[in-house]
């Protein structure tokens, strides 16, 4: 045994490594444990191991084998990964040509997985046949990251000599297209049942790759035309910069050629001329809104850790859009996630109550929803939007189903799956309809996005997602499932993937209405995905049944216009709805809706955004619920700092704090344009000046001043700060504790006179600096 897993056998030896099959007795599942063999153990043997572990960790894709665990016994290190149950790619083509369709198929997985560890900045450098695992369902699975490196930092001449790329031989650095040429060796090895480069030994083998010619595939195959030698014998050219730029464009030639009608017909601008994605992202960055699009939600992504810091600037970024904000609060609000209790007046307060992640992520979805629904005039692209979302409450009413814990993740995942198709449908209407025609008259939607396009609205969608700076698991969840079975899922990212593609499947065929062979698709799909996802027929039909009913209540909540919409109508007749209600007509459906949207307004909005008095006592309130709960000093401070600035709205507002090593009150949190650079130098000195700061320190009292150059008070006005802020008018709330100042609120607008503070508000913002005291005193007290 090694620790709680139960060795069974040995699967093989490789130079270093050992690899063998095992059993873990507390998850009941089978693993692969790998290791350095006795005899090669080395502090060099070990740390590369560790390294090659700490590789694959960062890896979750379904073309990648996984890892679970790294294990330590008896002076060994072990890698506990996932078992894969099949052979490998070597094992299959020994001395035999495959199918030219499976070997497509099986190149095309490993160039998904590829560009995925490429777009983490990982090479492989040792893509070989021995390397591809391909399971039972015919799933190839890349693995032994041993000699992987970073892009960038990849040199060497490491590798299988039949495998390395010629800059790899010369011992240059490494880029992606040395991925791409290994995989295009192993693809012509499929093909033709040889390796393409041969010799008597290692240094015949490297002169070979570095300096001959390789002989057209179609010369040992017959099946293999002009156009597939081509794309083989690109992969394989000698200089790196003429093969194809990346394992996504390598895919997309084979895409393109594997579908028989997927060249668009057209002059050599078409997008299948250019047979890349980068053609269709020009286009679209050169519409005048994608731009904004496109820069507002990727700030949103790449605010990653839900650490103090990552929390504050996911609520900045926010807050920066108002609209953005009454919306997410209008959210956050609703009946949805009424079971957390009370109004949510804050964005700081949401994303302590709600979650991280929940809250970027319903962030983005309103974005790219209100940017749509802007433009949204097209019955089709209506559609669109209304199936996003739509799929988005099925994925979330399937994961409850099925005792998911994180709803809101299938919810977005789900969504986010379509993101091709929308903004295909949004920025390339012309060539959507096309699409949609070619669908109809019987093609398949993959070969008719590809015909026309050059691309799948899939591949299209993740291609994006990734340049936004979409978590890894929404891009992984956007990979359309093509397996005829589907199989259990291994991982929770995985799992992800399937929700999101069953129920994207799933509202694609409510949509389309209750045809004759609705129960023949409905048997097929439940069928493909028994075995991972185990929901039969009339629990699919009741899930889609429930969405449709959830759809009415959250509609309008995302600002998504359901009246008079075709495919709900088709959703309800396919769900069997209309046969209990016959007065059910469109009207009344209608009705329903628009009914639903004022209900919803009315019980999601308790804010009005105008309302200064509101909003400030609907912060103390929010502040009140917390104080009596075990809360984080800096969380509240910051929702007392946030319901400051949106009540008031204040330019900018700040939180100050001494600081006794400096002698003086820097601040330390804050909200508005230009807050980032601004907490790094505003800082009040201490001392025996008598500015306004000071007074108000000296003083403890509350100062405001509507003109800081009013002839009585701009001598007052200290130099430093004139230098750092332009703000005319400003507050100064000191907090106070045993008659110490331990710090003080400062909030500002700029033209002189614009901040207008009645004494019943000047009392709310009191009120808040106090609940700000009572929360630092209580913590003192412990």
């Amino acid at each position: 045994t090694v620790g709680r897993f139960q060795v069974i056998n040995l699967l093989g030896k490789g130079g270093h490594g050992a690899v063998y099959f095992a059993h873990d007795p507390q998850l009941q599942r089978p693993v692969a444990l790998k290791t350095v063999r006795l005899e090669k153990q080395s502090p060099e043997a070990i740390k590369a191991l560790n390294e090659e572990a700490r590789t694959i960790s960062q890896l979750q894709h379904p073309n990648i084998v996984t890892l679970y665990d790294l294990v330590q016994e008896g002076g060994l290190q072990f890698m506990v990964l996932e078992y894969v149950e099949g052979q490998t790619l070597a094992q299959k083509i020994a001395g035999v040509m495959l199918d030219k369709r499976e070997a497509l198929d099986i190149t095309r997985q490993i160039l998904d997985g590829l560009a995925y560890a490429h777009a983490k900045n990982i090479l492989h450098c040792d893509i070989k046949p021995a390397n591809i695992m391909i399971d039972k369902s015919g799933v190839a699975r890349i693995m032994d990251f041993g000699i992987a490196q970073q892009k960038g930092s990849a040199s060497g001449s490491k590798g299988t000599p039949n495998y390395m790329a010629p800059e790899a031989v010369a011992g240059k650095s490494l880029g992606e297209g040395a991925d791409v040429f290994a995989t295009g060796l192993v693809l012509y090895e499929m093909l033709t049942g040889q390796v393409a480069a041969s010799g008597e030994n290692v240094f015949a083998i490297m002169n070979s790759i570095a300096n001959e010619e390789f002989a057209a595939p179609s010369s040992m195959n017959a099946d293999v035309d002009e156009k597939l030698d081509g794309i083989v014998l690109r992969a394989l050219l000698k200089d790196p910069d003429d093969r194809f730029t990346s394992a996504d464009s390598f895919r997309t030639a084979l895409k393109v050629y594997m579908q028989p009608h997927a060249e668009a017909d057209g002059d050599d601008d078409s997008p299948s001329a250019k047979g890349t994605v980068e053609f269709l992202l020009r286009r679209i960055r050169h519409k005048s809104d994608f731009p904004a699009l496109s820069q507002a939600i990727s700030a949103i992504n790449k605010i990653t850790n839900a650490d103090a810091e990552s929390l504050h600037v996911l609520s900045s970024s926010i807050l920066k859009d108002f609209s953005l904000t009454n919306k997410l609060l209008r959210l956050v609000n609703s009946a949805t996630y009424g079971q957390f209790g009370g109004t949510i007046s804050t964005i700081s307060r949401a994303v302590i109550i709600l979650g991280f992640e929940t809250i970027r992520n319903l962030a983005i979805t309103l974005i790219l929803f209100e940017h749509l629904q802007n433009k949204s005039q097209a019955v089709h692209l209506r559609d669109e939007i209304i199936l996003a979302f739509f799929g988005g409450l099925t994925a979330r009413m399937v994961d409850q189903k099925l005792g998911g814990k994180v709803l809101e993740e299938s919810f977005i995942c789900a969504i986010f799956h379509r993101l091709g198709r929308l903004l295909a449908t949004f920025y390339f209407y012309d060539e959507a309809i096309e699409i949609k025609k070619r669908v109809q008259a019987g093609s398949t939607e993959e070969v008719a996005a590809i015909a026309v396009l050059g691309i799948s609205y899939d591949e299209l969608g993740i291609q994006i997602a990734r340049a936004w700076n979409f978590p890894d698991k929404i891009v992984q969840s956007m990979q359309f499932v093509r397996d005829e079975k589907v199989r259990k899922p291994q991982t929770g990212n995985e799992r992800l993937r399937l929700v999101a593609s069953l129920s994207s499947e799933l509202t694609q065929l409510a949509a389309g209405g209750s045809g004759a062979d609705r129960g023949q698709k409905l048997s097929v799909l439940a069928h493909r995905y028994g075995s991972a996802l185990p929901l039969n027929e009339s629990e699919l039909t009741r899930l889609v049944d429930e969405a449709i009913r959830e759809f009415a209540k959250e509609a309008s909540v995302y600002g998504v216009n359901a009246s008079r919409s075709e495919v709900l109508r088709n959703a309800r007749q396919w769900a069997g709805m209309d046969t209990s209600n016959a007065s059910a007509t469109p009207d009344t459906l209608d009705r329903e809706f628009e009914q639903t949207r004022v209900m919803e307004a009315q019980a999601a909005s308790p804010i009005d955004p105008l309302d200064r008095k509101t909003v400030l006592s609907a912060g103390i309130q929010d502040i009140t619920n917390t104080l009596v709960d075990n809360y984080n000093l800096n969380d509240l401070l910051r929702i007392i700092l946030e319901t400051m600035f949106r009540g008031m709205g204040f330019d900018r507002v700040l939180l100050c704090t001494r600081d006794m090593r400096s002698n003086s009150m820097p601040a330390r949190i804050g909200f508005g344009p230009g807050v980032d650079k601004l907490l790094k130098t505003f800082a009040v000195p201490l001392g025996k000046s008598q500015d306004v700061f000071q007074v108000a320190i000296d003083k403890q009292a509350d100062i405001f001043l509507s003109d800081i150059n009013a002839p009585n008070i701009c001598d007052r006005i200290p130099t430093w700060y004139r230098t750092l802020i332009s703000a005319q008018t400003f507050i100064l709330l000191p907090l106070a504790i045993d008659k110490k100042v331990i710090g003080m609120f400062y909030a500002d607008k700029a033209e002189a006179g614009s901040l207008m503070i009645p004494a019943q508000e000047l009392n709310l913002l009191k009120t808040l600096r106090n609940q700000a005291v009572l929360a630092i005193r209580q913590k003192q007290i412990g």
